[in-house]
């Protein structure tokens, strides 16, 4: 029985957040200010933006039993995030991000993993047969084809965020995308997986020759281009004045779920990911104003210049 909408599999961080008056280079120093030490982790603030648009998702992550273990349990509550499936593990330590923030609002991030990478088998397995769909970073390719294929089975959805950071993705793109139904792409991720642009023909290609549902390709302030097997889309994104940056592309991937999940066409599923990733920049944080479905639809009617 699904009883979930959406599994997502990842763990959360700890972000500390600094506002510097200029990103720092190689052998630099900068003197910056720290404004936040708030919950974050990609995929973590993916299904939080999916709780925040009323999608039913679980998380299956790795917590440890330290204070930061509850301020994430915490926030995964306030989004709506189920924990059921969250596994208590003592002694592993928070994965921990440090953000750098410019004064246009865009950043540059270091990002500092535990060492934890077993998940329990059984549970992972558990998680996905009550999930319509399964969300998750690739990002270590047994792991992701183990459950990935279970999924197939289970007849539960599979979406990947594919970014640029993610080892071996050149090698293994067609692995990947095989066995995935919804593809999401920032555009270094793709030049560096696919080593080509994302034209409509290629795009249009790449969801043919995988039997994919879509594939998307987030540009940052250029907006995003996206297909499936009978439509091309774009949108240019909103013209705003940003805060920050961070989790942009995590909540336009958690809105872009809410809509494919609800079946939303192709256009319109753009324009309301854009709008719920355009609202979250507009303040600090990975999670800093993650929007109801109702921000959303205001935002759009608002008629902001794209």
């Amino acid at each position: 029985m699904k009883v979930f909408d959406v599994v997502a599999v990842g763990s959360g961080t700890v972000d500390l957040i600094f506002r510097v008056p200029r990103l720092p280079g190689n052998d630099d120093k900068v003197v910056g200010k720290k404004i936040a030490e708030l919950p974050g982790g990609m995929v973590a603030n993916s299904a939080c933006a999916m709780g925040k648009l009323g999608l039913k998702v679980t998380s299956l992550s790795t917590v440890g039993n330290d204070h930061h273990a509850q301020t994430i349990i915490n926030d995964f509550l306030k989004n709506n995030v189920d924990v059921s499936f969250v596994q208590h593990k003592p002694g592993i330590e928070a994965n921990m991000a440090v953000i750098f923030l410019d004064d246009s609002g865009e950043k540059a991030l270091v990002y500092a993993p535990n060492n934890e990478t077993e998940t329990s088998m059984k549970v992972a397995y558990e998680a996905i047969a009550c999930s319509k769909a399964v969300y998750m970073v690739p990002s270590q390719l047994n792991k992701f084809k183990t459950l990935a294929q279970h999924a197939k089975k289970e007849q539960t959805k599979v979406m990947v965020d594919i970014e640029s950071h993610i080892n071996n993705s050149q090698r293994y793109i067609r692995e990947i995308l095989l066995l995935s139904d919804v593809a999401i792409f920032n555009k270094e991720g793709f030049h560096i997986s696919l080593q080509q642009e994302p034209t409509k023909e290629f795009l249009m290609k790449l969801v043919e020759d995988n039997c994919l549902d879509y594939i998307v390709v987030t540009c940052g302030g250029e907006g995003v281009v996206a297909c499936n097997k009978k439509e091309y889309a774009t949108h240019p994104g909103y013209r705003i004045s940003v805060v920050d940056t961070t989790g942009a592309g995590d909540t336009f991937n958690g809105a872009f779920m809410y809509c494919y999940l609800n079946n939303m066409n192709l256009q319109d599923a753009l324009t309301f990911a854009s709008a719920a990733a355009a609202i979250n920049i507009s303040y600090t944080g990975p999670r800093g104003k993650l929007p109801t479905i109702d921000d959303v639809r205001r935002f759009i009617a608002q008629g902001i210049n794209n």
